[in-house]
C-alpha cells in the first residue's frame, strides 16, 4: 500500500488512537472499546479491498459510511467523559482529515 495516502493516514489514526481507548473504563472494554476498534479495522479491511478492487467507487461509500460510524463513537466517547476534550480534538481533526481524502476520492473517480 505504499504512497496511498488514506492508508498512511489510517494507520497513523489507528496507532495514536488505541492506546487512548486502551485506558476506557472497564465496564466498556467489550462494548464502546471493540465496536470503536472493530470500526478501525473495518476501515482498514475495507481501504485495501479498494485500493486493489477495481470498481473503487462502491467501496469508497463504504469507507465513508465506516467514517460516519466512527465519527459517532468517538463524541459518544467523549460526551461519556472516557476521552478528555484535548483527545477528542485530536482525534476529530484526525478523522475529518481522512473524510476529506476519502471525499476527495470520491469526487476523483
Amino acid at each position: 500500500m505504499e504512497g496511498f495516502i488514506l492508508w498512511q493516514k489510517l494507520e497513523d489514526f489507528v496507532e495514536w488512537f488505541f492506546p487512548i481507548v486502551d485506558r476506557f473504563p472497564k465496564h466498556e472494554k467489550f462494548a464502546l472499546c471493540s465496536q470503536i476498534k472493530n470500526t478501525c479495522y473495518d476501515i482498514l479491511l475495507k481501504t485495501i479491498r479498494t485500493n486493489k478492487s477495481k470498481q473503487k467507487l462502491s467501496g469508497l461509500y463504504e469507507i465513508d459510511n465506516q467514517l460516519d460510524i466512527l465519527r459517532w463513537l468517538i463524541r459518544h466517547s467523549h460526551r461519556r467523559k472516557y476521552l478528555s476534550h484535548h483527545s477528542y480534538e485530536t482525534a476529530s481533526k484526525m478523522v475529518a482529515e481522512i473524510g476529506r481524502i476519502v471525499g476527495g476520492l470520491l469526487k476523483g473517480a
